[in-house]
């Protein structure tokens, strides 16, 4: 399972936090970034997302979406819709309610892809084990 996620589509970046580390112990290390092509992966994996946020407001440009599973909780940067008059982003928050549950629902083949590029990069930051032989 995921803690949490963000897909950073404009800057080609994905951070993953998985729930538990390979033990089953709460995952207490740095999250996994992923980056071109993953990353590329990974957004076009969330597309049931933004697919979700423009049946909101249809013509929006999303900047990142992030996820966390322990709250539940979605937030999404968008780009401003009038730049001239206020170029600062816009966000969005959905915290509950059935919006957030039909988005949560849809992003199970999302997780799928992020949980497992997650295991692979934690399982390559893992030192190898030492025979008894080395430890001595």
């Amino acid at each position: 399972m995921l803690r949490s996620f963000k897909l950073r589509i404009a800057d080609r970046h994905v951070r993953i936090v998985p729930a538990n580390d390979a033990r089953g112990c709460p995952f207490s290390g740095p999250g996994v970034d992923l980056r071109g092509e993953d990353a590329d992966r990974a957004i076009a994996a969330g597309e049931p997302i933004a697919s979700a946020l423009r049946a909101l407001e249809p013509g929006i440009v999303i900047r990142s979406v992030s996820i966390d599973f322990e709250r539940p909780r979605l937030l999404a940067t968008l780009d401003p819709t009038t730049p001239e008059a206020d170029p600062r982003p816009r966000v969005v928050r959905l915290d509950e309610g059935p919006t957030l549950r039909a988005i949560l629902e849809a992003t199970g083949p999302l997780q799928r892809l992020l949980l497992e590029a997650a295991h692979r990069a934690i399982a390559a930051r893992a030192p190898e084990p030492q025979s008894d032989e080395q430890k001595a």
